[in-house]
């Protein structure tokens, strides 16, 4: 009888539990698609959906009442398949023993770094509302050390109820640990490589078998690069799920990132916020090509997201590509998002030789090492190839790496604080890395080094979008903000307040625009207004009464027309100035070791003592001793 009221307990928690994500009266509806215009009709209402079947010939969106009836008034035909999104399936992780639960897979990894801490080990990037952990596990020889190696990422579960997805991560990770000194392929790539397995970016949506995180937001709609407002998100990395995806994210460099989600079989690439190519499709779609070819599927189809399937902002496959220069997308392993228990090992198997094949051709085509000319220490820089987006180097081991097809390419390095450098006729073979090194000279100047995030309302893309344009040096090569949009950009070190002007804001074309210049110490903000300008305009970061600040916020004034080739203010360039040389009166701390006087606790007149000065030198902390007389 105990148990029998305890089992009861259990599952009236459970099913209380299971209303956490979805929104009250959510339902799951099918609306059968005939042409594009009813595609971009069901987008304007920035619903959570997805594209099924093998054709992309209906979508599967998650709406309540209120969203309902506007489709209605579109016009467009709809089936109601589950009423109601909290009671549906509550007890799965009861009836689903073959699956792994979240406690399931936290508990596997941590077993595996533990049998194998020579080359596994975990890190928790934060925890889920419900204080969870979202955790990765990098595998590689030499696990403990950022070494000069291509790295590489897959990710599961940001959309919980998509439950075969976080199934391949934590599977291929045992795999990888099990395989090593047995498998000679694993054992090279564990050996020259470093590999990155995010086991759920959505843990709580996991336990509770939903789309979205306990605040009702879809994860996969939160991302910051052309965030716009989807999916119940209310900013750029609103949640901190996502916020912790981000940290593993924005300070690595993932030359390939695969992000699993099922509802569908298809490589969804770049770009889904907008239909225009990206600069690197040739590599993209060559790669998810290989992906394709080498998987156990019979046909898996890819291209672009925003054409092949739907457009969508805020997505991690816009993030990954537009902020890092990673060639990155979605897979979607299934048509169903609970394949049966029988199906688990198929659908992971189909995707294993596609993983393994990820992580060698990760190493392939431009590699690397950016060090400083004089010290020979690594240098973090910019990584530009041909007209590619941008990569990065590591700041800790100095290497960068880009895939690109077979070539000829030209080869530019800006880095903060160095002569920027270029390197042209740099020959790539097919399955080869050919090695670039470069070795900077120092030269004064610090300029925005990474594009962290942006809005574009509506997405306006008659302008080309080109965020790479606000990195680095003044050039006349510029990113329109556009009309009402925003961007933040990070200027890899703080900024100091010091006497008088501390950033120019540069404009890149000879029409002055409007823009409002904020600053913030973290990449979230508070955002901390330092005024207007037009055009180019030079600001002091007194005004928000902060001593440094890391991160520029430039928000255009909204006038002229919107969908209109460099809509809104063209930001080319921020610069931060240097101090003013002299001597200033500054406040330090400091502590005082009197030893060499009365040892009295107090200092006395004409007393010598050693003064120990804490300086903070670009984030690094330094101590200086300083002898004199008080």
């Amino acid at each position: 009888m105990k148990r029998l009221l305890f089992t009861l307990i259990m599952l009236f928690a459970l099913n209380l539990a299971f209303a956490d994500g979805w929104r009250d009266g959510e339902m799951q509806i099918q609306i059968p698609i005939e042409n594009q215009q009813q595609f971009q009709q069901l987008a304007n209402l920035k619903l959570s959906m997805d594209v099924n079947g093998p054709d992309f010939d209906h979508v599967t969106a998650y709406v309540v009442p209120k969203e309902l009836t506007q489709i209605e008034a579109m016009g467009l035909n709809y089936v109601i398949e589950i009423e109601d999104l909290n009671k549906h399936n509550p007890n799965f992780w009861l009836t689903e023993d073959a699956y792994h639960t979240y406690q399931d897979i936290i508990d596997l990894a941590d077993s595996l770094e533990q049998e194998f801490p020579g080359i596994c080990k975990k890190y928790i990037f934060g925890y889920s509302i419900e204080d969870r952990q979202c955790a990765a596990l990098k595998i590689s020889d030499n696990v403990e050390i950022d070494e000069p190696e291509a790295e590489v990422m897959f990710d599961g579960g940001i959309h919980g109820d998509e439950v075969g997805a976080a199934e391949n991560v934590i599977r291929f990770a045992r795999d990888l640990c099990l395989d090593y000194g047995n498998d000679p392929t694993v054992t090279n790539l564990v050996d020259n490589r470093e590999i990155w397995l995010y086991l759920m970016v959505n843990p709580d949506g996991r336990v509770h078998d939903t789309r979205y995180n306990v605040n009702g937001v879809d994860l996969n709609r939160d991302w910051a690069y052309m965030w716009d407002g989807w999916g119940g998100s209310t900013g750029p990395c609103s949640q901190v799920e996502s916020k912790a995806l981000r940290e593993c994210m924005y300070y690595n460099q993932f030359v390939v990132h695969t992000t699993y989600h099922s509802g569908t079989e298809y490589i969804s690439c770049p770009w889904s916020y907008r239909s225009s190519t990206p600069h690197d499709m040739a590599h993209i779609l060559q790669l998810a090509g290989v992906y394709s070819s080498v998987s156990g599927y019979a046909n898996m189809q890819y291209g672009q997201g925003n054409t092949g399937m739907y457009p969508i902002n805020g997505s991690t496959k816009d993030g990954n590509y537009g902020i890092q220069g990673s060639i990155t997308w979605s897979m979607e392993i299934s048509y169903s998002k609970h394949p049966p228990a029988s199906q688990i090992m198929m659908y992971y198997n189909y995707n294993k030789p596609s993983m393994i094949a990820m992580i060698e051709y990760a190493g392939y085509g431009l590699e690397g090492t950016v060090t400083d000319a004089n010290t020979g220490d690594p240098v973090t820089a910019i990584v530009f190839v041909n007209n590619y987006l941008p990569t990065y180097s590591d700041p800790t081991a100095g290497d960068y790496h880009k895939y690109v097809l077979p070539g000829t390419y030209s080869i530019t390095i800006m880095a903060n604080g160095y002569e920027t450098q270029t390197i042209d006729n740099v020959v790539v073979t097919e399955l080869n890395a050919t090695a670039t090194d470069f070795q900077l000279v120092p030269e004064d100047g610090q300029y925005a080094y990474k594009f962290s995030s942006s809005q574009i309302p509506d997405n306006h893309e008659a302008d080309e979008g080109w965020t790479p344009g606000a990195l680095g040096t003044p050039d006349m090569v510029n990113y329109s903000i556009g009309k009402n949009g925003w961007v933040v950009l990070d200027m890899q070190y703080p900024v100091i307040d010091g006497p008088g002007i501390d950033i120019i804001v540069h404009e890149g074309d000879a029409s002055p625009e409007g823009f409002t210049c904020y600053v913030g110490e973290t990449i979230d903000g508070p955002w901390i207004s330092l005024g207007t300008g037009t055009g180019t305009t030079d600001f002091d970061i007194a005004i928000a009464g902060l001593p440094e600040a890391q991160f520029i916020k430039l928000v255009d004034d909204g006038d002229g027309s919107a969908n209109v080739a460099d809509a809104g203010f063209d930001l080319d360039a921020i610069e931060a100035l240097e101090p003013v040389s002299g001597i200033y009166l500054a406040m330090y701390e400091y502590t005082v070791d009197d030893s060499n006087g009365n040892n009295n606790g107090s200092i006395d007149p004409g007393e010598t003592v050693d003064i120990i000065v804490t300086l903070k030198n670009n984030g690094d902390i330094t101590a200086e001793n300083i002898e004199g007389e008080i």
